[in-house]
């Protein structure tokens, strides 16, 4: 339940600062348009609770930050729309890099674990999940590497520093609202806002 809330409260404070209308209102808003209003909550009862889909999935929190992360870059970096329009294609490509990057290993790390757990302890499959995991992270070096180089050929060495400035920023805006949404702050204070 924490879990759920923290990640509609992640995608009202990203679609907020992107511009874009909070997410799980839009999902309450079809639901109860489509229901007729029959799907209203019993009293003392949430509407996450009585099934409402306010649940943000991650896939949607991820398109969120990337068009927030997006819409910054082309101000962070000065482009005009010719030049951003160059950018964009590479920019997505090593997003998307990253992003099959981190869910596999994520695959990987949780096997890990699981087979780390058993009592019988699996050593084979643990040296065979490791291997693979290494080779993964090999692979994935080089595929970022290349498309870093790619995206660079774009910019000049000025806005290559401020790329890699303005990424660590992001990440660090990223957890700042990971936090606030955990904790249930208030995303619509001022302190929410500040990027």
């Amino acid at each position: 339940m924490h879990k759920r809330l923290g990640r509609t409260m992640l995608a009202a404070a990203i679609a907020a600062a992107v511009g874009l209308p909070d997410p799980a209102s839009a999902a309450q808003g079809r639901a109860a348009g489509a229901a007729g209003g029959g799907d209203r909550p019993r009293a003392g009862q949430s509407r996450a609770q009585a099934g409402a889909p306010s649940d943000v999935d991650v896939a949607e929190l991820q398109r969120l930050f990337d068009a927030y992360f997006v819409r910054q870059a082309q101000r962070a970096l000065e482009l005009d729309d010719t030049q951003f329009g160059r950018v964009l294609p590479r920019l997505r490509h090593l997003q998307d890099v990253r992003r099959r990057h981190d869910r596999e290993r994520q695959r990987h790390i949780t096997a890990l674990s699981r087979l780390s757990a058993r009592a019988d302890g699996d050593v084979r499959g643990l040296r065979e999940r490791l291997r693979a995991l290494e080779d993964l992270d090999l692979r994935a070096d080089a595929e970022l590497r290349r498309a870093y180089e790619d995206l660079d050929r774009q910019l000049d060495v000025r806005r290559q520093a401020r790329f890699r400035v303005f990424e660590q920023n992001m990440e660090r805006r990223k957890l700042q609202l990971m936090l606030r949404a955990r904790r249930g702050d208030s995303l619509s204070s001022p302190a929410a806002r500040r990027p």
